[in-house]
């Protein structure tokens, strides 16, 4: 670690490596798999938490009952802490509730949804996680009570709603909100020395998407990671429409034949340094830093 880092680097390590992100969540590697919409899933989340690192659900227009369902899935799995992400620009109340009901604690907002979802997460006793793009989405995530932010760069893959790099936002948001803060930062990462790179930074934790999608236990057909495997940053196009309900924000993926919009093949721009398929908690040890 360079010299003055421990004064504002969040994440704090015992001597059995245990790391402290908030309130109620110890991780044993400073690894968040993203939010990846329909290709994540029950068994990908729970592999990354079992792993020692914290997995992701997303929670996007499910019905409290198919959430249920779901959620005691991941119990049967993996008793650790399991972020949940909210992506939806609007879900209804028993969908927070089925969460809080069984247990679930951590949970991922973005600046359309945070401000209505944070109160009711706080007075639950739950921790909010809050994706910003920016030095103003930041503060006013701080303001509303925000325990940890997300700092997503230029980089990822999917939507891109930051207009600065990762390791530049990291320093924008760290300027802006203080040391006090944790940070979660990602964006085109894909080995050990990507992520020893950011924690260096100042981030508390590193976030990644595609090597995550690039897992056995991701939601994506073998056709689909079969191009990612193939991809290079050339094949990735940024894709400036506007569509569907995930607000402002292009899309970095690979084009299908027909030129869809395809979660599937979103990818952030270390894609050409990820040739292989592997499980989950082998891909969280192969990233953590020694």
């Amino acid at each position: 670690m360079r010299r003055g880092a421990a004064q504002h680097h969040p994440l704090c390590a015992g001597r059995a490596r245990r790391y402290a992100l908030c309130g109620g969540l110890s991780l044993r590697v400073p690894i968040v798999q993203a939010a990846l919409g329909a290709c994540d899933g029950v068994r990908l989340a729970a592999a990354v938490s079992r792993a020692g690192a914290l997995g992701c659900l997303t929670v996007h227009g499910t019905d409290p009952r198919t959430l249920r369902r779901k959620l005691l899935r991941v119990r049967q799995l993996t008793k650790r802490p399991v972020l949940l992400a909210f992506t939806a620009q609007w879900e209804r109340d028993a969908v927070l509730d089925t969460a809080l009901s069984l247990g679930f604690r951590h949970f991922q907002v973005f600046w359309w949804n945070g401000p209505r979802l944070a109160p009711r997460i706080k007075a639950a006793g739950g921790a909010v996680i809050w994706q910003a793009g920016s030095v103003p989405q930041a503060q006013e995530a701080v303001e509303l009570g925000a325990d940890v932010l997300v700092a997503q760069g230029t980089e990822a893959g999917g939507p891109v709603r930051s207009s600065r790099p990762v390791r530049d936002l990291i320093a924008d948001l760290r300027a802006a909100v203080g040391p006090d803060v944790p940070i979660i930062a990602g964006g085109g990462l894909a080995d050990r020395a990507d992520v020893a790179a950011l924690l260096e930074d100042g981030a508390g934790a590193a976030l990644l998407g595609t090597r995550f999608l690039l897992s056995e236990e991701s939601a994506v057909a073998p056709r689909y990671k079969a191009r990612l495997l193939r991809a290079t940053v050339r094949d990735l196009h940024l894709d400036p429409q506007l569509v569907g309900d995930w607000p402002c924000a292009p899309r970095r993926r690979l084009l299908t034949a027909r030129g869809e919009d395809h979660p599937a093949l979103f990818a952030g721009l270390g894609i050409a340094r990820m040739r292989r398929l592997a499980p989950a908690d082998d891909l969280v040890r192969s990233l953590t830093p020694s």
